[in-house]
């Protein structure tokens, strides 16, 4: 039984040696140690016609019954008005 015992914090120490070691090796991680950089006003949005989402500041701008509308590309502001001419 002491025998087992041994093993038992042989193992412990072992083990809370390599993790220590590994920590070491490959230094901070986490939340608490990552250096952040700025915040950026990116947002995403979503297009109406497609469904993909984009970053605001790169989609496409259209008025639409005088709102502003935000789309991926030309093609899904050209297809959304087509879309909305058959109404």
């Amino acid at each position: 039984m002491a025998r087992l015992f041994v093993y038992a914090v042989i193992v412990w120490i072992a083990y809370f040696l390599v993790k220590k070691i590994g920590r070491a090796l490959v230094g901070p991680s986490g939340p608490r140690d990552q250096v952040r950089g700025p915040v950026s006003d990116a947002e995403l949005i979503r297009d109406p016609q497609c469904g993909a989402y984009f970053l605001k500041q790169k989609g496409v701008k259209g008025v639409v019954e005088g709102q502003v509308i935000h789309f991926c590309s030309e093609q899904c502001y050209d297809k959304y008005l087509k879309s909305r001419s058959h109404y």
